[in-house]
C-alpha cells in the first residue's frame, strides 16, 4: 500500500526538491517546467502542484522578507523571462491562479477552451450567450483593436480606470485568462511602480498552440492533461482533479473509466494516512 511518507518522497523527486535535482540555471528551470507540464510559481495549499520556487529552494519554504534573496530573485526573473521569450505560458489559467503551462501541453487546454477559431466572432457569441462578462468584453475588444498594451493603459482604454473599478478589471483579466483568450506577453514600466504586465490576445503570440489544438477532441485533451498531472503529483482524488481543472465530476468519472479500461490509470487506490480513494498511473 502507498503511504503518505512514500508519496511525499516521490513528489520531492518529481518536484525536483532533492539537492541533486534542484534548479540552478534558467535552462534547468525551463526543463523543469516542460517536464511537469503544469506548475505554480509559489506554493498554494489549495492546489497540489509542483512549484518553481520549491525546485529552486528544495522545498516550499515561506518567502523571505527581503528582495535581496538570490533564490527569490531567480524565481521572479525566470517567471517573467521565460514567458516573454515565448517558451512557456504563464497566467491565471487554473482557478484564477497564476500557473505555468508548457507549450506541448497548452494545446490540450486550448482545445477545451471556448475558442473556435475566429477571434472577432467567438467572444461576441459567448457574450450574447451570457458566458462572457461586460468587463471582459471591454478588455478583449481593446486588445483586439489595439494590440498588446500594458495593464495601466489597458485599464483606461477599457473604461475601467480608477480605484472603484480595480476589482472589476482584475476579474475581467482573470476571466479572459481562464478562457485562454489573453496572456501575459511582456513587462512594462508604464505605471507608478515601474513594473506591470503587458497583455495581448493569446493566439497572436502563441499561434503554434492554437494550431496544434485544432484536431484535438475533448476526450483526448482531458486524457493528456490528467495523465501529465498524475505523472507529476503521483496521486490525486477525482474530486481534486475536478476542482483543479474545473471539470464536471461526471466528466472526470467517464475519463477515469476510459483510462482504467485502457490500463493506464488505477482508481480507488488507498493511501495510508490520507482519506479518500486516489488515482495513480499504472506506470507508477
Amino acid at each position: 500500500m502507498l503511504t503518505v511518507d512514500v508519496l511525499r518522497e516521490e513528489r520531492a523527486i518529481r518536484y525536483r526538491q532533492r539537492p541533486h535535482l534542484r534548479v540552478r540555471e534558467e535552462n534547468q528551470a525551463l526543463e523543469f517546467l516542460n517536464d511537469v507540464g503544469i506548475s505554480l510559481l509559489f506554493g498554494n495549499k489549495d492546489m497540489e502542484l509542483p512549484t518553481l520556487w520549491g525546485a529552486i529552494c528544495g522545498d516550499d519554504r515561506p518567502l523571505p522578507g527581503t528582495n535581496r534573496d538570490r533564490n527569490l530573485n531567480l524565481a521572479w526573473t525566470w517567471k517573467d523571462r521565460l514567458p516573454i521569450a515565448g517558451k512557456v505560458l504563464y497566467g491565471k489559467f487554473l482557478r484564477k491562479k497564476p500557473v505555468f503551462i508548457s507549450l506541448d501541453l497548452a494545446p490540450y487546454f486550448y482545445a477545451l477552451s471556448p475558442n473556435y477559431g475566429n477571434l472577432a466572432e467567438d467572444y461576441l457569441q459567448d457574450y450574447e450567450d451570457g458566458r462572457l462578462s461586460v468587463e471582459a468584453r471591454q478588455v478583449f475588444e481593446v486588445l483586439l483593436d489595439q494590440g498588446a498594451l500594458p495593464t495601466s493603459r489597458l485599464r483606461r482604454e477599457a473604461g475601467l480606470g480608477g480605484k472603484a473599478n480595480a476589482g472589476r478589471f482584475d476579474r475581467a483579466l482573470a476571466e479572459l485568462q481562464m478562457d485562454f483568450r489573453i496572456s501575459k506577453v511582456s513587462i512594462s514600466d508604464a505605471n507608478r511602480w515601474g513594473y506591470c504586465y503587458v497583455y495581448d490576445l493569446l493566439p497572436r503570440h502563441f499561434a503554434q498552440v492554437v494550431e496544434a489544438s485544432r484536431h484535438i477532441g475533448g476526450n483526448e485533451a482531458r486524457e493528456a492533461i490528467l495523465v501529465r498531472y498524475l505523472r507529476s503529483v503521483v496521486a490525486a482524488t477525482p474530486q481534486q482533479v475536478a476542482r483543479l481543472f474545473d471539470w464536471q465530476p461526471s466528466d472526470v468519472e467517464r475519463l477515469v473509466s476510459r483510462l482504467a479500461a485502457q490500463g493506464r490509470v488505477r482508481a480507488e487506490v488507498q493511501i495510508e494516512g490520507l482519506p479518500g480513494e486516489h488515482l495513480v498511473l499504472t506506470e507508477s
